[in-house]
């Protein structure tokens, strides 16, 4: 069956209650269910299974039944009932603190490779949020008192329009470059100090050589070289009006305000523009911040750009910043195209923020109490109505009350997909992601916040992703999550006796009542639903592939058991105290029919003996009438565990071969090894109360262990 799936939730696999631990009770401190004893009578009197009262625990005396329907239209099953096509079906939960920090979130890889994601923010969130600016300024905040609540603690001062250099990436690692000037100006090539004497006009070509550079002239794009000469010194190109820059000697290029210096790197070459602050500003601002924007916004991002830079201004190097929004987005004064035409970088009306706001920076102190200086004025698209915390006492974590309030804003809040293809490159070679693990988050804002701790479980082993940046997972910020559904339904299965999962399968509807079972007879426990009298298993534990069945109906109780020792499990349903069993997995009729016990008792299903075959027992209080066969008769053997209201699991839990029980109280679960009356063995605390829970041996290691099945309502 395939269920209909909104979509992509979260999960929690920090499954267990805080100080959850294994107990094995001792001799001096009896566990919580006893000792319980052999010879206590049961609720109804019966003395014990050598002597069982005379409804007993079995049928008429000759073991006939007389089956309701074996054969009729409800069939067991319809005799054809086919098979679910391949796919997965839906469910999730999710469990993220008020702090963020202790929950783990799972998100398997979805059937059909793609994860939904929703997220706010967009960058690293530190510091100013640019369209949260625009919000503030379209409130009436002036530029002022926008940068004191992104940048709290600081104070203006003045500058005045120092020089910066500015890396230009696109040229870097390059062996040449070309420059020319501008209209009506004179392109003037100079090495240390000296005017190399290049040609007016035309296109200056600068090639890395092995000692310096050669300047090659020429006066068309592509024409043959006219002049040159050869330097052993970096060389600087300057016009009265800035430089035009490009890569090839024939295509465009880009106008730079100030100077273009050509440093010698190891076999390459470096091409910085030095340049006035000022001038920098105006092919800056309009790159960070649409032109059209409020004012106030614009001239908060006039004085946080410029401080920045300042910031970024020191005595050695080469540079200051780059170009990219790895510094600040910087693109000169405009672009250039082969036929001269130009497309400029600047705005009239960022220029006039600019203005306004002449020289003007923030300075802060590095620590509480220490030295003012430049503040390091951080800014980011949107931090998603929360603000990261930052390296300075000025870069606060605090919720912002102007991001996602401007019209038109795009990245406050946010959804878009994640291919389960794109991550799978982040495996070792060859793997594939199996899951997505969201192991921290800040426990700032919606979604839990930010993802501080993120791990991809992979087909070739885990891989821990350990940035903010590459948390992102190409989009947008660290802060999202694949989008819940509507009616999560999930099983965390546990390998051993701990209190965590390790396991996750998603599987059936908000109404589906679990099932486990080994369906395939290799050695390990699946899950299943069952919605009605259709049946739903997992071949695996990614619960991608599906078998369906039917059989029963709908008001039947349903058993689950290998009934013919061939190591596979099937079903069977119970009709007041009529089991009607069904040794193949598939729909059909019943293969045995039996009567045991009475309509009331509680019926569990194991292998008692050993023997490889699973038969009955039921449960009258805390009595356990246990049948050895498969046919109508007497209780093989009695026995006392736990408490009469305590909730009843049959397991394996130490491989011998032999099924015992456990009760549960709550989320805690105390098993016995014995099938006897006696302590529990085993004290764990798994889960929570509200879960279902099934038992199997899910990793093939012949010792069963417990999962819970969850369903949450969003």
């Amino acid at each position: 069956m395939s269920f209909p799936r909104p979509r992509l939730a979260t999960l929690w696999l920090a499954l267990a209650t805080a100080g959850a631990a294994l107990v094995a009770p001792s001799a001096a401190v009896a566990s919580p269910l006893g000792p319980v004893g052999t010879d206590s009578p049961d609720d109804d009197g019966s003395p014990g299974a050598a002597a069982s009262s005379s409804d007993g625990v079995s049928s008429s005396p000759d073991g006939t039944t007389t089956p309701d329907g074996i054969g009729s239209p409800d069939g067991i099953g319809a005799p054809d009932a086919g098979a679910l096509p391949e796919g997965s079906t839906d469910a999730s939960s999710e469990a993220t603190t008020d702090d963020g920090t202790t929950a783990t979130e799972v998100y398997p890889r979805p059937a059909d490779g793609t994860w939904e994601i929703e997220g706010h923010g967009w960058g690293h969130g530190i510091g100013m949020s640019q369209w949260g600016a625009q919000g503030a300024a379209l409130q009436g905040v002036s530029s002022t008192d926008i940068l004191s609540f992104y940048y709290p603690g600081t104070r203006q001062a003045d500058i005045g329009n120092p020089v910066v250099r500015i890396r230009l990436l696109a040229l870097a690692g390059r062996t040449s470059v070309t420059a020319w000037a501008p209209s009506g100006q004179t392109l003037r090539a100079t090495a240390g100090g000296t005017n190399l004497g290049a040609p007016a006009g035309g296109r200056l070509t600068v090639t890395r050589t092995s000692t310096g550079f050669r300047l090659e002239h020429r006066t068309t794009p592509g024409g043959s070289v006219g002049w040159s000469t050869t330097t052993t010194a970096p060389v600087t190109l300057a016009t009265n009006d800035g430089v035009v820059v490009g890569a090839s000697p024939t295509g465009g290029g880009t106008w730079y305000r100030g100077e273009a210096a050509v440093q010698p790197t190891s076999g390459t070459l470096e091409v910085v523009n030095h340049v006035r602050m000022e001038d920098y500003l105006r092919s800056v601002v309009p790159r960070e911040a649409p032109a059209s924007w409020h004012y106030s916004a614009l001239e908060a991002q006039s004085v946080a750009a410029r401080t920045y830079a300042r910031h970024e201004m020191r005595t050695g190097g080469i540079y200051d910043l780059c170009d990219t929004t790895s510094c600040q987005v910087y693109a000169g004064r405009g672009s250039v195209s082969a036929s001269g035409a130009l497309t400029g970088h600047e705005h009239a009306r960022t220029d006039i923020a600019i203005a306004s706001t002449n020289g003007r920076i923030l300075e802060g102190r590095t620590t509480a109490g220490g030295a003012w200086g430049p503040a390091f004025t951080q800014f980011s698209s949107s931090n998603g109505g929360y603000s990261v915390a930052g390296s300075r006492p000025y870069l606060m974590a605090r919720a912002d009350p102007w991001s996602g309030t401007a019209p038109g804003d795009p990245v406050t809040s946010w959804s878009t997909t994640l291919r389960a293809t794109d991550v799978d490159a982040r495996c070792a070679a060859g793997g594939t992601v199996r899951s997505l693990v969201v192991t921290a988050r800040d426990g700032r804002g919606d979604l839990g916040g930010r993802i501080t701790g993120l791990r991809l479980d992979c087909t070739t082993g885990p891989v821990d992703v350990t940035t903010e940046f590459t948390r992102r997972l190409g989009m947008r910020s660290s802060w999202w999550r694949p989008v819940p559904e509507e009616y999560p339904s999930v099983f965390f299965l546990n390998d051993a006796w701990t209190a965590w999962a390790n396991h996750e399968v998603r599987l059936g509807a908000a109404t589906s009542s679990p099932l486990a079972g080994d369906w395939d007879g290799d050695g390990t426990d699946t899950v299943g639903v069952r919605d009605g009298n259709r049946l739903t298993l997992a071949r695996d534990h990614s619960g991608a592939t599906t078998t369906t069945l039917d059989y029963g109906r709908a008001g039947d109780v349903l058993l689950t058991g290998d009934w013919d020792g061939d190591a596979g499990d099937s079903f069977a349903v119970r009709r007041g105290n009529t089991y009607l069993l069904r040794d193949a997995l598939t729909s059909g009729v019943a293969d045995t029919v039996l009567d045991y016990g009475r309509a009331a008792d509680e019926v569990f299903v194991g292998d008692w003996d050993g023997d490889g075959v699973d038969t009955l027992a039921v449960r009258r209080g805390n009595r356990f009438f246990v049948s050895n066969s498969l046919v109508s008769g007497w209780a093989d053997a009695e026995l006392d565990y736990g408490r009469a209201g305590d909730t009843v699991l049959v397991g394996d839990w130490d491989g011998d071969g032999v099924d015992t029980f456990a009760v549960r109280r709550g989320n805690t679960y105390l098993v016995r090894n014995e099938l006897t009356s006696g302590d529990a063995d085993i004290e764990l605390a798994f889960g929570r109360a509200s879960d279902s829970v099934v038992v199997g041996d899910w990793d093939g290691d012949g010792e069963d262990t417990l999962g819970v099945h969850r369903v949450e309502a969003w």
